[in-house]
């Protein structure tokens, strides 16, 4: 293939995946939409709606719940609850399909249980070298004032690890990492906790102040018999605090402590210092997603923000003696707490801290030893962690590259190969010339191994395209045939590429991807009181008689066909009504209706001896008033009454009987329920409930065992 047709092949399948997630989007909310209960007045709807027009004195949510379960989860098919809200809130036998927790590591097996038997098949999804479940929020013990506070905190299992270590579900482990938009703020963490099994991606901006890690050291006191704080080094957090908001304003900013004591002497530091700078109160605002934020470890999971102020807090105490307590990181596995810490940051982590990898005395306690490596990885960067990341140290991955990188040399372009820590790297980087050291003006991507490493075509041609791009990446793609067979074509095309991308926009690159989620238009739900199964009833009209047939020598079989067809299943006494108005017959006497009956048995009808109906088909509608037609409950057929009461109770979910019977009075229009209606349809509902087509509660309620339209 020619460059452009392959190049052409590939933006025509991004935008066919890119349709694939709309035409999702739309099926599920057309679905949802479908499955939405009418607007009727009886069962569970009515339940909802009555409670909604209440000014006071409404149901407990659980009790409502319970009442109006099967109205409540075709609304909200969806529920997204904590455990604690699951027991509060849902009845226990509420059940659903799948039942999901998001940061598993963090739930432990009995918060969870109340959860899992409700649903027919189990996720958990989470990562178990993240912070576990533990006592901290719910310690009331006093502590010992020679002890740590945070050691005291416990730590237990979790649903993710107890769900692993059974050995009854599927793993499958997600390797991509998202969050960070520079890889040296994973970089440590990949190589430290997770053995390089993550994917990350380079971002094109090699160096800036406002991307990656920094050590800002600090000559602060840990005061270990007093406050087991570090004042001077809350000031410093807090003149960075300032920083921030002063010199990056678009940025979120998170600050983390690795103690409670060190977090309130920072939240204190910073109000003293935002009260001399009233224009920055702006900031501290109480948005969970991206206002401002001071935590400790414990309760920081799950946050992210652009910058992350990571406070040590612990070292030199007033004796000038450090000692290798760090609080809860001495506990077994306490490295999963310095993990969440240094993972919460997308752009940069500033690490502000009273003592460097060396002033730490060594120790058996690995948690601890990873603290040292951390520091040093802040003061070092990739060196400290032995990760190749000088130009000189990259070869490329074949011949074709190695042609494409001198040619891009003999320009004049400083260009990189295999640009990236880990996991994913960019062939070829182009570096900028007004910015050398600083940001890459282009990634060429060749079609070698890195290309072909991917198993499916949209991590390949969409995903990895749309991170890279967010990483502030400008690609330009050259396919080994066309380089070869069209070499000077396709050298014009690399060296325009270059070109345009020099001459663009080099400051703001840097963006988070666009999260995948079609436009979706709203509108205001248009609901008829009256359901599509209640329509008004419509007459047969007959053909008028000549006045030189004899009715009793006319075929009515025809005419019986088209009068059924319209108006069954229809009374016998209904039928003997129309042939007399339309043949105006005086009275319906002894030979009419012998004669009538002849014809019943000629025509295709079915008769029961009261009502007539088209054979084999069923009755499909409940039909009230209309067309001059007001039928009493002896005029109408046991099929259409049934039909009415299973489809009041199909959507109404669980309805009371009384409720049920006074709404199929309303759908056939009478007035009042008197003791003939009422013996008619307990009688009814009886045959159905013995049919299997409605179910009776132990408290009375009626429900739908099987949808009746």
């Amino acid at each position: 293939m020619r460059a452009e047709d392959r190049d052409h092949l590939v933006a025509e399948y991004q935008r066919l995946d890119h349709e694939l997630i709309a035409a999702a989007v739309s099926e599920i909310i057309t679905r949802v939409n479908q499955q939405r209960p009418p607007a009727s007045a009886v069962g569970e709807p009515g339940l909802i709606r009555r409670e909604g027009l209440r000014k006071r004195g409404h149901k407990p949510v659980r009790e409502l719940i319970s009442q109006a379960r099967n109205a409540v989860l075709a609304l909200k098919p969806c529920f997204m609850m904590s455990p604690l809200a699951v027991s509060q809130y849902l009845p226990p036998d509420l059940e659903f399909d799948v039942v999901i927790f998001d940061e598993a590591s963090q739930v432990t097996p009995g918060d969870a249980i109340n959860c899992i038997y409700r649903g027919r098949a189990l996720i958990t999804a989470g990562d178990d070298r993240q912070l576990p479940p533990t006592s901290f929020f719910e310690r009331v013990v006093e502590e010992d004032e020679t002890e740590e506070p945070d050691t005291e905190v416990r730590d237990y299992q979790s649903i993710l690890e107890l769900s692993k270590a059974c050995g009854a579900f599927e793993n499958l482990g997600l390797r991509w990492h998202y969050r960070s938009r520079h890889e040296a703020l994973i970089a440590f963490s990949n190589h430290a906790f997770y053995g390089g099994r993550l994917v990350t991606f380079p971002s094109a901006n090699a160096e800036s102040p406002d991307l990656g890690i920094e050590l800002l050291p600090v000559d602060g006191i840990y005061r270990r018999g007093a406050g087991r704080d570090n004042p001077l080094e809350a000031v410093a957090v807090a003149e960075r605090v300032v920083h921030h908001f002063t010199t990056r304003p678009g940025l979120s900013l998170g600050v983390v402590a690795f103690s409670v004591a060190q977090a309130d002497a920072i939240e204190e530091a910073v109000d003293r210092a935002l009260a001399e700078r009233p224009d920055l109160e702006r900031f501290r605002d109480d948005d969970r997603l991206s206002g401002f934020f001071v935590k400790n470890l414990e309760a920081v999971q799950g946050d992210e923000r652009d910058v992350i102020i990571f406070s040590i807090g612990y070292g030199f105490d007033e004796f000038g003696k450090i000692t290798g307590n760090f609080g809860a990181l001495n506990r077994p596995k306490g490295w999963r707490r310095l993990n969440v810490a240094i993972t919460r940051a997308r752009q940069r982590v500033e690490v502000v801290s009273s003592i460097r990898a060396g002033d730490i005395p060594e120790t058996g306690n690995e948690s601890v030893r990873n603290l040292v490596a951390y520091l040093d990885y802040a003061e070092r960067g990739l060196p400290a962690l032995a990760l190749e990341f000088a130009d000189q140290h990259r070869d490329t991955d074949s011949p074709f590259e190695d042609a494409v990188l001198e040619t891009i040399r003999s320009w004049g372009y400083r260009a990189t190969p295999q640009v990236g820590a880990a996991g994913y790297r960019i062939d070829i980087g182009v570096r900028h010339p007004g910015y050398p050291g600083e940001v890459y003006a282009l990634g060429v991507e060749c079609d070698g191994a890195m290309y072909h490493s991917s198993p499916s075509a949209r991590d390949r041609d969409r995903l990895r395209e749309q991170i890279l791009t967010g990483l502030g990446w400008t690609l330009h793609r050259i396919w080994g045939t066309a380089w070869y067979r069209h070499r000077v074509r396709e050298e014009e095309r690399l060296r325009a590429a270059i070109e345009a991308a020099v001459a663009g926009r080099v400051e703001g690159r840097l963006t988070r991807p666009a999260p995948e989620r079609p436009a979706v238009r709203r509108e205001a739900v248009q609901q008829s009181a009256t359901p599509a199964w209640n329509r008004p009833y419509e007459k047969a009209h007959l053909d008028p008689l000549p006045a030189w047939v004899s009715v009793l020598e006319h075929d009515m079989a025809p005419a019986l066909e088209r009068l059924v067809t319209v108006e069954g299943p229809v009374h016998l006494a209904v039928v003997h009504q129309r042939l007399r108005d339309a043949w105006h017959i005086g009275r319906v006497g002894t030979q009419i209706k012998a004669a009538i009956a002849s014809a019943i048995r000629r025509a295709p009808v079915s008769w029961d001896g009261t009502f007539l109906a088209i054979p084999g088909r069923p009755v499909t509608v409940a039909r009230g008033p209309g067309d001059g037609v007001s039928r009493s409950v002896d005029r109408i057929a046991d099929d259409e009454l049934g039909f009415a009461l299973v489809s009041l109770v199909t959507d109404g979910g669980t309805v009371a009987e009384p409720d049920l019977k006074t709404a199929a009075a309303r759908v056939f229009g009478w007035a009042r329920r008197g003791p003939d209606i009422d013996a008619r349809l307990t009688a009814v509902l009886a045959g159905l409930v013995d049919a299997g087509q409605l179910a009776r509660s132990a408290d009375g309620r009626l429900s739908a065992r099987e949808v009746g339209h």
